[in-house]
């Protein structure tokens, strides 16, 4: 219809005798552009401003640049918040829903430090790693921006309504779907290909053989960019996707660390240490140096340390109050400096 009148006001103004004569050619979309007609386009543009939902086409000078040079770009987008700023890299970190504690807190760790060295995160705002990932990113005074299978008046998935009115507060959600538009199935797919569209790189932390997140991989390679995957045991399910990436031609992620020097090579980390002016106790230094970014369980600690149960939570405890580290989860534990 746009090769035919050539822009959207040709094809709202299209006389009726123009549209029976495309319905009897097979034009499937006359019937939902008669219903689009009924109501102004005034009245949808109040509508969606009441929302906090703004609209911007391809047109536009605006218009994300690097959905410019995607194929089959959207013709627009619906979104609230902001839209990704063009000279900062953008990142999108993706995975399994159903995802590891290892997983998720690899995903965390990888978006912090991405955030830090002045990238930004994109991704579904689904559960599981894409969802870790950004609310990492937001945690850091960092920019994310997460792209719906729906419309961008609609919470989904519904768990996820504290992370996407935040994204909409402190980055941007983004839709290609008119507001009200219900998640359907065969929406995601196409979703996926605008989280690797405004991407520069793709990380895939984990996934399994059919996944979604191989479909934005797919899409990624497809449109040039460069994809990294974290490796895992062959026999780990949640891994096989990941090794399958690896196996053909995808970036190995072994650290946030390495990722951080190959892609943001201008950024200086600032090495966190011990103020040396913060004095441990023997029980409490040595529970810290049992610790790692990973997570630990009580039981781990306890088998690591040799502490009794009670000295080692007083110590962890004090630790925890030092702002040395984090419990992440009801009795698991990880270094915070």
């Amino acid at each position: 219809m746009l090769r035919i009148f050539k822009d959207p006001e040709g094809i709202w103004r299209a006389s009726k005798e123009e549209l029976e004569h495309l319905e009897h050619r097979g034009c499937s979309w006359i019937a939902r552009l008669r219903q689009a007609r009924s109501v102004m386009p005034e009245e949808i543009l109040h509508r969606n401003r009441e929302q906090g939902i703004q609209f911007i086409s391809c047109e536009h000078t605006k218009y994300p640049k690097r959905l410019q040079n995607i194929a089959s770009k959207p013709y627009g987008l619906f979104y609230k918040g902001i839209l990704p700023k063009e000279d900062r890299k953008t990142v999108a970190v993706v995975g399994a829903r159903m995802c590891t504690r290892q997983g998720k807190e690899r995903a965390e760790y990888l978006a912090k430090k991405i955030t830090q060295a002045g990238g930004q995160i994109v991704s579904g705002a689904a559960y599981g790693i894409d969802g870790a990932a950004q609310w990492a990113a937001l945690e850091n005074q960092g920019l994310s921006f997460g792209v719906l299978g729906c419309g961008a008046d609609r919470v989904y998935p519904s768990g996820n309504e504290k992370l996407i009115t935040r994204l909409a507060e402190e980055g941007g959600v983004l839709s290609e779907f008119p507001p009200g538009t219900k998640p359907m199935r065969h929406h995601f797919p196409m979703r996926n290909r605008i989280i690797s569209g405004l991407a520069d790189i793709v990380v895939v932390v984990e996934a399994r053989k059919k996944s979604g997140s191989l479909i934005t991989a797919d899409f990624a390679a497809e449109q040039g960019k460069q994809v990294f995957a974290v490796p895992g045991r062959p026999e780990d399910e949640l891994s096989e996707g990941c090794n399958e990436l690896i196996a053909q031609g995808a970036g190995v992620l072994l650290s946030a660390e390495d990722f951080i020097k190959i892609n943001f090579p201008d950024y200086k980390e600032e090495k966190e240490k011990l103020s040396e002016d913060v004095l441990l106790a023997p029980a409490e230094k040595l529970v810290y140096s049992s610790l790692g970014l990973q997570s630990k369980s009580l039981w781990e600690l306890e088998a690591a340390t040799s502490l009794s149960l009670s000295g080692l939570s007083e110590s962890l405890l004090s630790l925890e109050l030092k702002g040395f580290i984090e419990e992440k989860e009801r009795g698991y534990y990880r270094r915070r400096r």
